[in-house]
Parts: C-alpha cells; sequence; structure tokens
C-alpha cells in the first residue's frame, strides 16, 4: 500500500512552492524501549528513497533534498507515515533549530561505546538551545554518573568536571579533561562554581529540587554561568504544565533568554536552556 502513496504525494504535491522533503514515521515506542530511538526507520528510509527515485525521473533538483538539515526558512514538505496505509502531508518553514530537522529529530546516531542515553540528550540539547558551547569550555554537570553527557562533552573537545556521589563510567574517569567531585552538589563550597561556564544537571530528582540547587549556584555572587542545560523530571505528565513558571523563576536569576522543549530523546522529562 505504501508505494502507490508515494505516487499520489508526488503528483498532488510536486508542482507545488516547496524546497524540502521530510518523511519520517511516527515514533512506534518511547524513546530508548528495547533500543528504540525516534527518526529511525527501515520503512521510511526505504520511502525517501522512492520519493528521490520519483524526483529524479522529473528531472526535479529537489531530489538531493530529502530527509537533510534544511537550511533557515526553508519551506518543508512534510510526510509522516501513520500507519504503513495512512500517511499524514502537511508543511512547515525552517523557522527554528528542530524546525530543520526531519520530524523535529536531531540527526545523530549514538557511537558504539555510548555510556548511556544521556549522550544522545545532551547532543540533541545543545544543538536545539544554540547555546555556544565550544571546545575548551568549562563545563560542571550535576547528576554526572554513570557519564553519559560528559561523554559526549568531552568527544567535543570540553573540560568537564561531574559532581555525583556515585562512581563514574572508568572511560570518564580516566579522562585527562574530566574531574569527578564524589559528592552531592549540596557539598560542595559555592565558589568552587565560579570557573565554569556552563552548567548541565540531569539529575533524577523532582524539577523543584533542581530549581533550588542550581539557583543557589548561579546567584552566588562568584558565579559566572552563562547558560544552563537542566533536564526537568516528571513524575507525572501533569505535571509538565509548570514549564512557564520555572522559566519565570530562571529569568529571575538574570539568564534573558530561557525557552523549554520537550526532545525527541527525551521520555517522561523536558528540557530548559538558559543564557545570560
Amino acid at each position: 500500500m505504501a508505494e502507490p502513496l508515494v505516487e499520489q504525494i508526488l503528483e498532488k504535491y510536486r508542482p507545488l512552492d516547496w524546497t524540502d522533503l521530510h518523511l519520517w514515521q511516527r515514533d512506534i515506542a518511547v524513546p530508548g524501549w528495547h533500543g528504540f530511538e525516534p527518526g529511525r526507520s527501515v520503512l521510511a528510509q526505504l520511502m525517501a528513497e522512492r520519493f528521490r527515485e520519483g524526483l529524479q525521473a522529473a528531472a526535479d533538483p529537489r531530489a538531493d533534498r530529502i530527509n537533510r538539515v534544511t537550511d533557515w526558512n526553508a519551506k518543508i514538505l512534510d510526510v509522516v507515515i501513520i500507519e504503513p496505509s495512512r500517511w499524514w502531508v502537511g508543511a512547515h518553514r525552517a523557522e527554528a533549530s528542530a524546525d530543520r530537522w526531519p520530524g523535529g529529530v536531531f540527526p545523530m546516531y549514538e557511537p558504539p561505546s555510548m555510556i548511556s542515553r544521556a549522550y544522545l540528550k545532551i547532543a540533541e540539547a545543545i544543538q536545539w538551545s544554540r547555546l555556544p558551547f565550544q571546545a575548551g569550555d568549562p563545563v560542571v554537570e550535576i547528576g554526572s554518573s554513570p557519564g553519559g553527557a560528559c561523554q559526549y562533552l568531552l568527544d567535543t573537545g570540553m573540560s568537564v568536571t561531574g559532581i555525583d556521589p556515585a562512581e563514574m563510567d572508568p572511560r570518564i574517569a580516566d579522562h585527562p579533561q574530566f574531574e569527578h567531585l564524589r559528592a552531592r552538589s549540596l557539598q560542595v563550597k559555592r565558589r568552587f562554581f565560579s570557573k565554569f561556564r556552563w552548567l548541565v544537571c540531569d539529575a533524577n530528582v523532582a524539577p523543584n529540587y533542581t530549581l533550588d540547587t542550581v539557583e543557589a549556584i548561579v546567584t552566588y555572587p562568584t558565579s559566572q554561568i552563562e547558560g544552563l542545560i537542566l533536564t526537568m523530571k516528571l513524575s507525572e505528565w501533569g505535571k509538565a504544565g509548570e514549564w512557564e513558571s520555572q522559566v519565570a523563576r530562571i529569568r529571575g536569576w538574570g539568564y534573558s533568554r530561557v525557552a523549554a522543549r520537550q526532545l525527541a530523546f527525551n521520555r517522561r522529562e523536558y528540557c530548559i536552556a538558559a543564557q545570560r
């Protein structure tokens, strides 16, 4: 049933004014469940190839603009596979970071040696937020064990300090650009944080505890933390309604640019990114 849908969509929508085509399959499970991650579908890949062949047969230059990270402000034709015989078609403009990614999923695959899914989450968070992380930047992560987020930050050349009473994966603990404080963040003197540019927190605690902990750090007189990436864990989905008050609270700390989003690689949680 899928192949005729490709032909129908091409016939109806190829004459319209769009620059790129994004085709993806709706998530079939919660991210991380039995290895499932969003944005990876054999069916979607196969159908994208059929669209490419159809556009090539019509000598349409957009054949090379399928499921790529688009230019800003690109006009995108969206094709969503709900079921093999049920598809949705829509359109949008690439006006934000995630608008440029097929299905709103940051296009990356985990390395074979990935320590935990926190690797995927921090990678997506940095790309979505467009916070200007740079190689050599000093980063502190609260709740760093076993080291998935630290692994990505180290892989991209940053200098990382992890604060967690639990052990770190040996590959992180032995890295020359990593320092481990085996303690809870409340046990660390506030002035210790003055050397960091970025603070990351993906601790498995309630959002208010995360915000209380981070507020005590970034409002301390010696703090020079420019930006934050915080994961808000939800004990129940209804708690997601508190995001606006959380964003307002963070703005009150002096961070003028604050945004919240449930990332594609998030589960029952969402990300808040902030920059002074």
